[in-house]
Formats: C-alpha cells, structure tokens, sequence
C-alpha cells in the first residue's frame, strides 16, 4: 500500500519527505550547481546557513549562523576567521557597536541566540566573550545598537523588548577575566501579543525605536527610556501604533528611510508607511513572502528579498512602483539586506553572502533579470552548446556529447571559474 505523497528512499537524507518537498530539495541543489549562480554577486560562502549579518568596514562582515556560532568574515580573501563565538543555540542576528567605541583598539560586535543571551565580544578577538547579556525567558530574535550611544535593544519569542546600557567606557569590559554579566536596564511588555521578530531605529535621529513580529502590528518606542511613542493627531488614540490589518500575519524585516518607514511580510507584501499617519503610502506586491526589504532613497528604488531566493528591485519614485530588476542567485531564503555606500549585501540560507553595486543593479540594460555581461556571454555559449550536442546525432542519445564536445564544454566551464 502506497501512501500518496510519500517518498520512498534508501537516502537517509530523504527520510519524512514528501515527494514534493523531494523535488524541490532536488532543484535547489541543481541550481546550486549551476556555474552562472556560483558567480553571480561574488558569493563569499559561510560555513553554515546566514540567519543575519552586520557589515563591520570596508572589508569585514560578522554572521549570525545557524550552527550556533557567530563568525568574522575577511571579505577580501573570502575567509572566516578560525575563532568563533560559541552559542548553545542558532545565532539568530548580529550587530556592531559604533566605531569609537573599542576594546584594545578593536571594534566591538554583539550576537543573539536562541540560548536566550547576548554576548558581546571583540571583532578581533572574537573566541573571548567579553560580557553576557542576561534576561530574555525565550529565543533572541532581533538585536539593535544605538549609533551613538552605548545602547542596545532585543526582542524575543517571550513577547518582550529589553533595553540594555553598555560601560560608559568599553575598556571596562576587558578589566575582568570572566564575562561581564549585563541586566537590562528596561523591560517592554504586554503591548505585542507575539513573538518579535524585528526592530530598527529613526534614522534621522535615533530617537525613535520600531518593532515588528507575529503578530502583525508595528509599535514605536522611545530610545532612551523604552516607554511608548506618543503620537498627536486623531491618526493614532494616544500611543503610535499601526495594528495587524494591512499586514495580515508575520512582519519579517523593518527598515527606516527618510521621511517613512519600509516593512516585510510572509504575507507576501512590503509596505511604506507614512509615520506621521499611520497610513500606507505604497504597498508591493509579492507571490511569495518578503523576508527582507531594503530602501535606497537616493536612487528611488526598493530592495526586497524573498522566500525562494530571488531579489527584486522596484522604482518607487516615479509613477506607479514597478520592477525594474531581478537577481536569481540565491537558492533559499534570502536573510538580510544591508547596503554600504556604493553597494548592497544579501545573505541567504544558501550558506552566502553576496555584493551589487547599485549603479550597476539599477541602470542594467539587458532585460528584467539583472546578468553581468560577461556572465550573459558564457551563459548564452554553454546554452549554444547544450543545444547543439542534443541534436548532434538522431540515431544515438540526444544527450551524447562526442569527445571534442565534451572538451570545449569544459573549457567553457573552465573560462566561468577562472572570473
């Protein structure tokens, strides 16, 4: 008797799959062979599957990973450092204190967990753990340091929003041997009724914290003292907040841009909202969950990163918001979106991280499916010459490759790796 649905397999990898789940797995890993994808965006491959990353300068990178470690990456010899941070659970976000404050001349980094804490540590010493951030009942889901101030913010699975207070000063961190043991200093609950899963800063002045998660609505905060954001106007009834509504279930990422707020859902759209009403201004629509947004005001578009990997780019500033571009690179989910002066970063739980110059992105030429030129030129070569071997003897295989074939095929392979 045969169960529908089922897989039946040898391959233990196989075991409680179904025979879709069976050949989606089977795609992916496919795609993950193609030689095209291997080079699009200059894949920097992680260890294990990127749940967030901070970029820390022009050349290095910090992963939250999903083998319970956070890791420094050199992006320019495309390796991790040997020391890791050690968590008991999934590293779930990262985040980097500013640049003035330092430890022995190093840049400080944060990482969450789901073993509940924080730790907090030195980019270049990053096996010492130099204090511990101790007080969420459940999974760390989201971290956010002040840009100026010794601040830090989390949410949780356990509903809450704890607000932390760093040394004045960072060397006393390393004055000690042993970790220091931090408390929050604020705790933030009963507003959200689910597990939060998002938060970010006013750009503009930092002033304002926003946090997203299960259950749908977004709330503000003030920075400083963690107390909710009064709001004028018959728009809100006392405190800011946008209830579950417009977003019909998890909001997955929030970004603030200037003069608005940019907000991603498994319920396949992202919206901008105007923070003086509460009111969506622009919402774009997705056929899968958004997982990740990212607004480049300066050059009118949106970044969004979805479910199965792809990266859209709409233009937002003129007319109606449209897609003007999109990257398939990525094979799983993309994780996060960040950008630093001339290019933007996604991550993925394809185990990658991957770089795109704006301008490059943004003004291509070549069609809907942005394809480096050089990559366009193999692409449509290895294409020729797949079509050609298929038809290159009627009494045979169609697949057959003679041995001349399968040598320039390989050349052609060879030309891909060595860009």
């Amino acid at each position: 008797m045969s169960i529908p649905g089922a897989n039946v397999s040898s391959d233990r990898r196989n075991f409680f799959m179904s025979s879709a789940q069976l050949e989606a797995l089977e795609t992916k890993e496919a795609l993950e062979q193609d030689p095209i994808r291997q080079k699009l965006g200059s894949p920097f491959r992680a260890p294990a599957r990127i749940l967030g990353f901070e970029l820390c300068g022009d050349d290095t990178a910090v992963f939250a990973l999903a083998n319970h470690q956070a890791r420094v990456a050199d992006l320019k010899t495309s390796e991790c450092k040997k020391a890791v941070v050690k968590h008991t659970g999934p590293a779930t976000a990262v985040a980097v204190m500013p640049g003035s404050y330092k430890v022995s001349g190093s840049r400080i980094a944060l990482s969450a967990s789901w073993d509940k804490t924080v730790k907090v540590w030195s980019v270049d010493n990053p096996q010492r753990t130099l204090a511990v951030l101790s007080g969420h009942s459940d999974f760390v889901k989201c971290l956010v340091v002040h840009p100026t101030l010794p601040l830090v913010y989390t949410g949780s699975s356990d509903k809450t929003i704890l607000l932390w207070r760093l040394p004045q000063l960072a060397e006393e961190l390393s004055e000690s041997e042993e970790p220091m043991v931090i408390r929050p200093f604020k705790t933030v609950k009963g507003q959200h009724t689910g597990q939060i899963y998002t938060m970010c800063l006013d750009r503009e002045t930092a002033g304002v914290l926003f946090s997203a998660g299960s259950d749908a609505s977004i709330r503000a905060w003030n920075a400083m003292d963690g107390s909710p954001l009064v709001a004028d106007g018959a728009a809100f009834d006392g405190e800011w907040v946008i209830p579950r509504g417009q977003h019909k279930t998890n909001i997955s990422d929030i970004k603030s841009a200037e003069g608005g707020l940019w907000t991603a859902s498994v319920d396949k759209t992202v919206i901008s909202w105007d923070i003086e009403t509460g009111k969506a201004d622009i919402v774009l629509e997705h056929s899968t969950a958004v997982t990740a947004v990212l607004p480049i005001p300066q050059v009118g578009v949106v970044i969004t990163g979805v479910r199965d990997g792809v990266i859209y780019v709409w233009r937002v500033n003129d007319g109606s918001p449209r897609v003007i571009r999109e990257i398939h690179a990525h094979t799983d989910d993309v994780t996060c979106l960040r950008i630093a002066g001339r290019y933007f970063y996604s991550s993925s739980l394809d185990d990658t991280l991957r770089v795109w110059a704006v301008e490059d992105v943004v003004g291509f030429s070549g069609g809907l499916e942005y394809m480096p030129a050089e990559l366009a030129a193999l692409k449509a070569q290895a294409a020729e010459q797949l079509s050609a071997s298929s038809l290159n003897k009627l009494g045979g295989s169609a697949s057959a490759l003679t041995e001349e074939e399968e040598r320039e095929l390989a050349e052609l392979m060879s030309d891909i790796d060595d860009m």
